[in-house]
C-alpha cells in the first residue's frame, strides 16, 4: 500500500473517530446535572477525555518517528532540495509561530487565580494560566491551519511557482 493512501486513511479515520466521540457526547446524555442540580455533567465527557489523550500520544509519536526519520534520511544530503519545497524555511517558520503562540497564550493568562469548584477542588492559579495558555496556543494556531489550507486548496502557491513560459 501506498504511503499517500495509507497517510489518507489514517487521517480519515482520525477525523471519523473524532466526529463519532463528539455526536456520541452531545447527543447521549448531555443534560446530565450533577449532583447540585446546577452544573452540567455529561456522561461521556471520559470518552472525549480518552480521545483527547490518544490523539496527543499518537501525534507526538508521529512527530519523533518523522523527525528520527527526515534526519536519517538527510544526513547525507547536502545538494539542493529535488522537490523545490522550502523546508528549512516552513520548519522555522512552523517553530517560530509556536513559541510566539505560547508567549502570546503565558502573557494573556498571568494574574489568574486560583479555581475552585461546587464540589471543593481547588486548581492552582499557576494550573490556570497554563491551561489558559494552551488553549489561546491551541486557537491560534488552528487559525492559522484553516488559512494555510484555504490557501493551499486555492492553489495560488503552485500558481506562483510554477514559471512563466
Amino acid at each position: 500500500m501506498k504511503l499517500e493512501k495509507l497517510s489518507s486513511i489514517a487521517l480519515y479515520s482520525c477525523i471519523g473517530l473524532g466526529v463519532l466521540c463528539f455526536l456520541l457526547f452531545f447527543l447521549i446524555d448531555y443534560n446530565n446535572m450533577d449532583f447540585d442540580g446546577v452544573h452540567v455533567s455529561p456522561a461521556l465527557t471520559d470518552l472525549v477525555l480518552i480521545l483527547m489523550y490518544a490523539l496527543f500520544f499518537v501525534t507526538a509519536g508521529l512527530t519523533i518517528w518523522s523527525l528520527v526519520r527526515g534526519a536519517t534520511i538527510n544526513s547525507g544530503n547536502t545538494g539542493p532540495n529535488p522537490t523545490g519545497i522550502p523546508s528549512g524555511k516552513i520548519t522555522l517558520c512552523t517553530w517560530g509561530t509556536v513559541i510566539v503562540a505560547l508567549i502570546i497564550g503565558v502573557i494573556s493568562g498571568l494574574g489568574e487565580e486560583a479555581y475552585t469548584t461546587v464540589s471543593g477542588v481547588t486548581t492552582s492559579a499557576g494550573m490556570v494560566t497554563v491551561v489558559d495558555m494552551w488553549l489561546l496556543t491551541i486557537y491560534i494556531l488552528a487559525v492559522i491551519a484553516v488559512v494555510a489550507v484555504v490557501v493551499s486548496m486555492s492553489g495560488y502557491l503552485t500558481k506562483s511557482a510554477t514559471p512563466k513560459e
